[in-house]
């Protein structure tokens, strides 16, 4: 039986991978390729972790960052570049990495899953020559995305909105630029290159499409009719290059996002409004976060509680400020106010069910944190700015400081710093933090 068995074959099933194996864990990873075109806009976090995991084919197919321009709420500006990817071609290039680095890699199709009597899982899965194979594992990581079979309802789940991407020829030969752009019925992500290829991407309500009797070209047209600043700038001979592609776009929280035997990880756990561009960055984040959560889980099997508790809390805390953050930059567009498009994106954020119990005043509690590549369960400082706990301030551990001043240590942060084999200085900076919390009457001088 295989320790664990990774599902997927997207970015968060490949870097997920390659974090793992890095971290010498054996996993076997079973999926089927991407087919369906599509771009995507990468912030340069996202390059961050794929240089950390050493995604070097990955990499090397970014090429020069693009310029990125924002009209909102009226305002032109310039904002930090990203690279844009085909979507094909970069899942690709990781898969590669995912092979360079070591991992048992299968292009398989799942057919079903099936729970163990010994809880592991039976993976029956279609090969690419459409044989029928069958894998257990003891562990499962779903990072099937969108296609990933439900654990249990969703949590959490904002309204449903639509893309429409179409790509045009004819548009102004210029140097590598995305524009993004607010228009009366929703907002426009547009990419061009020096050769004049454009690629637009419109996301509108659903009742858009349906205006126009589904018709998606006839959809995209209306939505490219509304906007102004775009069309100037990528030129007004826009010449379509194929069909308008559609898919349903959604902010959800999974429910059942870790349990016994299993865990899932990007979309497959949640997804967010792609405004910020956050999908990859998710994924990235989500994978390297697994890794702690599952090398807990193989290796040490009585943490298990413990390491599913961090990982459903960060996932709920994440996914909570992903949606506030979308819906404060929606408000901030107030030229379309009373349009239906922007009066549904500026309803107060669908985790608020999720938010715990306000902390009154920040004070210390147990949390579980990832500790010299494990979860494990120590003393942090917990307030309504951070729910998940601050462990450090300057390198020193806010719970054994604080055990010490209980215990009546000196006062004096050199003989603290001497207890904790600590600069003085970062004592004092820990003890001002505290001071400022609260927390302590001792003063950091």
């Amino acid at each position: 039986m295989n320790p664990l068995l990774i599902l997927g074959a997207g970015p968060a099933a490949s870097l997920l991978a390659i974090a793992l194996a890095r971290h010498d864990m054996p996993v076997l990873l079973i999926g089927r390729p991407r087919t369906a075109p599509a771009v995507e806009g990468l912030s340069q976090r996202v390059v961050e972790a794929l240089k950390q995991l050493g995604c070097h084919e990955a990499l090397a197919l970014l090429g020069p960052r693009w310029h990125r321009v924002s009209s909102w709420n009226a305002q032109e500006v310039e904002m930090n570049g990203e690279f844009v990817v085909d979507r094909v071609a970069f899942d690709a290039a990781l898969l590669r990495d995912v092979k360079a680095a070591g991992v048992e890699l299968h292009d398989g199709l799942v057919r079903e899953l099936e729970r163990g009597e010994d809880g592991g899982w039976c993976v029956r899965w279609e090969d690419g020559e459409g044989r029928l194979q069958r894998t257990e594992a003891a562990l499962l990581a779903e990072c099937r995305g969108h296609t990933a079979p439900k654990m249990a309802p969703d949590r959490c789940a904002g309204p449903t909105l639509v893309s429409l991407g179409r790509t045009f020829d004819g548009a102004r030969p210029q140097p590598r630029t995305t524009f993004i752009e607010s228009f009366p019925s929703g907002w426009a992500w547009g990419g061009v290159d020096p050769q004049g290829r454009a690629h637009i991407q419109v996301v509108v309500q659903p009742a858009s499409v349906a205006a126009v009797g589904g018709d998606l070209d006839l959809a995209h047209a209306a939505a490219l009719a509304q906007l102004t600043r775009l069309p100037r700038r990528f030129g007004m001979q826009l010449k379509p290059a194929g069909t308008t592609r559609a898919r349903g776009i959604q902010a959800a929280l999974r429910g059942g996002v870790v349990g016994d035997g299993y865990l899932r990880v990007g979309d497959a756990a949640y997804t967010c409004d792609p405004l910020s561009g956050h999908g990859m960055f998710e994924a990235a984040s989500g994978a390297i976060a697994a890794v702690p959560v599952i090398n807990t889980l193989l290796r040490r099997p009585a943490q298990t509680a413990v390491a599913q508790r961090y990982l459903r809390e960060r996932i709920e805390t994440v996914f909570a400020s992903r949606v506030e953050a979308a819906r404060q930059h929606y408000a901030a567009e107030t030229h379309w106010s009373d349009e239906p498009f922007w009066r549904q994106v500026t309803q107060p954020p669908v985790a608020s069910s999720l938010a715990r119990a306000s902390v009154a005043a920040a004070t210390f509690a147990t949390r579980p944190v990832v500790e010299d590549g494990f979860i494990v369960e120590r003393r942090v400082v917990v307030s309504a700015e951070h729910p998940r706990g601050v462990r450090f301030i300057d390198g020193i551990d806010l719970g054994r400081l604080d055990e010490l001043l209980q215990a009546g240590a000196p006062a004096g942060p050199s003989d603290i710093g001497h207890h904790l084999h600590a600069p003085a200085d970062a004592v004092a900076r820990a003890l001002r933090w505290l001071q400022a919390q609260s927390l302590t009457t001792r003063v950091g001088h």
